[in-house]
């Protein structure tokens, strides 16, 4: 299958509604520009013998994350007032390259 570029890809048939990840307010995108980004609010994180691991929203319930499995919770660290139902780990030590950071711009 041959990937589609920018010259034969046709923008969205209507506009899509998505949340700005700098300003928190909503924009109508009718495509996707090169560079752009899906970014998901870091729940919390662990740090533990140099492995960083991040929790974003996922499925996977609260006792089963393996801090708590390997008894290093008092590593964690996190950034909600209230935990989530269930979370997603992303080894951030094992694939940084995957992933880029979007920090908060100073208020």
């Amino acid at each position: 299958m041959k990937a589609r570029t920018k010259m034969d890809t046709q923008p969205f048939a209507s506009p899509v509604s998505l949340t700005d990840a700098r300003t928190g307010k909503r924009v109508r995108v009718v495509e996707l520009p090169e560079g752009a980004a899906l970014v998901e609010p870091i729940l919390g994180y662990c740090y533990q013998a140099g492995h960083l691991t991040v929790y974003v929203n996922g499925s996977m319930p609260l006792d089963l994350r393996t801090a708590q499995e390997e008894g290093h919770t008092a590593a964690e660290m996190w950034l909600v007032k209230d935990l989530p139902a269930g979370i997603r780990e992303i080894d951030v030590t094992d694939c940084r390259r995957e992933f880029q950071l979007l920090l908060p711009q100073a208020a």
